[in-house]
């Protein structure tokens, strides 16, 4: 299995290559590290005085790719490709179509007045639009991470069935522990014990059973709004967050949802965002899982 990298030659970039990195030495995967050039207008160069103009940016691109592999240590297969599309997000898409990769990896944006991630324009048209998993890295993330366990942000509602039974199916696929957390507006025992409840009514009427039951479980996050609820769980320095697409979204396409977005404004790991109706290898799908087939490490 493969990942496409976003890469940069700044902090985000590095977040990017640095969970890439974890996730194929994690999931048995192999890395194409992308950096994009956007298309140039045939007179972009002479308008800016440089007749070179293109060669001279193509040759400090193959530069940081370079910089990029030095990065990148000897047990992780990765290739390296420079890509010119009429922007980041579509060459990213190109190229992940182009190598079959099973999720795009980017880093965020250094911008933001989000604790650990924040969405930039290519991040932002990425889960607007991809059609397959977008990963994204929080700032700083270490490429000496191990990922030991997958959590994923469900809702109680009977609609979010096929996201619970797609977090079982990754427990089976990975054999990694994983943890159904559900984010509650409110903070009595009362609106906590509703929550579990229904979680758990959800994977008992699932169709996919998780073959190391021990392994599942629901936690409950609450509090004034869903920030503050992402704040109330202890998150794991291994674990990645798997969250669905928004009901606006078209069925096999991304479109962040309201709530990841909130989510993500406190929330200290890596999350993965998948399209829509996402069941790898199930009910006649051909797409394939991002987090591969083989069994993590």
């Amino acid at each position: 299995m493969k990942y496409v990298v976003g890469y940069t030659a700044d902090q985000k970039g590095r977040d990017a290559l640095n969970l890439g990195i974890a996730l194929a030495r994690s999931m048995n995967s192999e890395l194409d590290v992308v950096l994009v050039l956007k298309v140039e207008d045939a007179y972009t160069g002479v308008l800016r005085g440089m007749g070179n103009y293109t060669e001279l940016v193509e040759r400090q691109a193959k530069e940081w790719l370079r910089e990029a592999a030095s990065l990148v240590p000897e047990d992780v297969t990765a290739r390296y490709h420079l890509r010119r599309s009429a922007n980041v997000a579509a060459g990213l898409m190109e190229m992940a179509e182009v190598v079959n990769a099973g999720a795009i990896i980017v880093g965020g944006s250094s911008h933001s007045i989000w604790l650990w991630h924040g969405i930039g324009s290519v991040g932002n048209a990425l889960l607007h639009r991809a059609t397959l998993p977008v990963i994204m890295a929080p700032s700083s993330y270490k490429e000496s991470t191990s990922i030991t366990s997958i959590d994923c942000a469900v809702s109680p509602k009977v609609d979010s069935i096929g996201l619970v039974e797609e977090a079982i199916a990754t427990l089976n696929r990975t054999e990694l522990p994983v943890r159904l957390v559900c984010m509650v507006n409110g903070s009595s025992a009362e609106d906590d014990g509703r929550a579990q409840a229904a979680v758990e009514k959800l994977v008992a009427d699932s169709s996919v059973r998780p073959e190391e039951p021990e392994k599942l479980k629901v936690v409950v996050g609450h509090g004034r709004g869903i920030a503050e609820a992402v704040e109330s769980v202890e998150w794991e320095e291994g674990a990645i967050l798997m969250a669905g697409s928004s009901k606006l979204a078209q069925r096999g396409e991304l479109f962040l949802s309201t709530t990841t977005s909130a989510i993500l404004s406190r929330l200290p790991i890596p999350v993965v965002v998948v399209p829509r109706d996402y069941h790898p290898g199930r009910y006649g799908s051909e797409s394939q899982p991002w987090t591969g087939q083989m069994k993590a490490i």
